[in-house]
């Protein structure tokens, strides 16, 4: 899904719900939690939980999409604030390493830029420069361009990078058509805009396919030696898999692997009449855009399942490449039973550096596993010891029913994707049904997990009010006797 058929999702089952709030229990977790290695650490912020708000007489729908480690061991929260007008704000927050607002940064402790942006996708922190991807809307309702903005760690723009307001627009897509840069990575001096855009095709003049845009991290210049023509512009690179003709497929993940490749992942379609389709990483040379025809099969390594009564969708949604270049896999594994509906499963693979599946891993490098009700893996990391952790919105995590509330969700598998080991599901006070997502993670030098993404506090048709949220969850040393911190 999206971010904006995320939102409104959100703001959908928001307005549809009931308008007085459940009760979570006191410490915000819900359920059932599986072992022990997901406690929520009380010592972070407000007895584990931060909330970060940008409400002001502008607006009040805001979200984070990326957390990232500062210097200081310390976290930055970026994100949007989105006005009732448009025109979004990128939104930043410091934390110091206790989960509170450091009020040295910015005014009290955040900053709210215009850019130009309108969904902020992703975000990095890069020498004291903060890099930000998302979708740039050529008029209020599209078509869009990939748009890259640069801020100073003060939340100036840079100076010397794309226009007046630090952005670059990339219009890596067939003229009237739209494209969007929904991660992005940096490395020696480049910068990396990975998203999906509109080649056109099809009976309704629409697919899509996965593009990469290279630029100069100093200026925002397209490096014309990318791509070598494959793309719309020089310095972007398309790659489209079209497993049916003029299928629709995806970019949702980015990473270098360790021979310097640029790893995608995604989804790709497979059947016309449903969503169906195969997940897959692909490998590229990271100085040319070309595809590494050595990884994988002639440049992919594809997952797929045939369980499903109609069909079967597998998206590949984070990507984690270890020290010893292995490549983790966590997505989604979705098929369907005879009544349409949808059965939602974690998709875990492990891929070696040269593509090819790791056999000790699941069944032939691959497994899906139920974890819970209506679950969206939005992230992973790696723990030091291997073990993988995903986040998800879920109605509940097994063993527990369904439950209307929409849960920030955390899962830990062993290193070779057996599992669930450990579980936890918490949510924030609302004035509504309680909604929200987790939407990124990281690993702090201590194992803890930090998890990031937003809550629903308030609703009002058709605007949420949204706040960015952390929390920190650590291995519980008290039942976890052979835990060395």
């Amino acid at each position: 899904m999206n971010k904006l058929a995320l939102c409104f999702a959100i703001a959908f089952a928001a307005f549809s719900a009931s308008v007085a709030a459940t009760s979570p229990h006191s410490d915000g977790v819900v359920g059932t939690s599986i072992g022990a290695d997901l406690a929520l650490d009380a010592t972070f912020g407000d007895q584990g939980f931060t909330v970060v708000s940008y409400n002001d007489d502008i607006g009040v729908w805001d979200e984070s999409v990326r957390i990232r480690a500062a210097d200081d061991g310390g976290y930055w929260l970026i994100g949007f604030h989105r006005p009732d007008s448009g025109d979004d704000r990128v939104a930043i927050s410091k934390l110091d390493a206790d989960g509170n607002i450091d009020a040295s940064f910015g005014t009290g402790g955040k900053i709210a830029v215009p850019t130009g942006l309108t969904w902020v996708r992703d975000a990095i922190v890069v020498d004291g420069r903060f890099y930000i991807a998302g979708v740039y809307l050529l008029t209020s309702s599209g078509p869009s361009v990939m748009g890259v903005a640069c801020l100073e760690a003060d939340g100036s723009y840079c100076a010397g990078f794309g226009d007046a307001q630090g952005t670059v627009t990339i219009a890596a897509n067939d003229p009237g058509l739209s494209s969007e840069a929904l991660r992005i990575l940096q490395r020696d001096g480049m910068l990396y805009a990975v998203g999906t855009t509109d080649p056109g095709g099809g009976d309704f003049g629409h697919s899509s396919a996965m593009v990469v845009a290279k630029l100069d991290a100093a200026t925002g210049a397209l490096d014309a030696t990318f791509g070598n023509g494959s793309g719309p512009l020089p310095g972007t690179a398309v790659f489209n898999p079209d497993l049916i003709t003029a299928g629709y497929d995806y970019a949702y993940a980015a990473a270098f692997a360790s021979n310097g490749d640029l790893l995608i992942g995604g989804s790709a379609q497979t059947d016309a009449s449903t969503n169906g389709g195969n997940g897959y990483v692909l490998a590229a040379d990271s100085a040319t855009g070309a595809l590494d025809e050595t990884f994988g099969t002639d440049g992919y390594a594809w997952f797929s399942l045939h369980i499903g009564v109609h069909y079967d969708q597998v998206v590949v949604r984070a990507l984690r490449v270890l020290d010893d270049g292995r490549i983790i896999v966590a997505g989604d594994a979705n098929h369907d039973d005879e009544f349409f509906n949808v059965l939602p499963d974690v998709l875990l693979a492990s891929l070696e550096a040269n593509g090819q599946p790791t056999m000790s891993f699941g069944v032939n490098g691959m497994t899906h596993v139920t974890v819970g009700q209506t679950t969206t893996v939005t992230d992973m990391v790696v723990r030091p010891n291997g073990d993988i952790v995903v986040s998800t919105p879920s109605n509940g995590l097994l063993p527990d029913p369904y439950n209307s509330d929409t849960l920030q969700s955390v899962v830990q598998f062993d290193a070779n994707g057996n599992g669930p080991t450990s579980t936890i599901s918490f949510e924030y006070p609302s004035s509504v049904t309680p909604q929200g997502w987790p939407v990124s993670m990281l690993v702090d030098a201590e194992d803890r997990i930090v998890v990031a993404g937003f809550r629903l506090w308030a609703f009002n048709f058709p605007i949420p009010d949204s706040d960015h949220s952390v929390a920190r969850l650590a291995r519980d040393a008290i039942f976890a006797g052979t835990f060395d911190p």
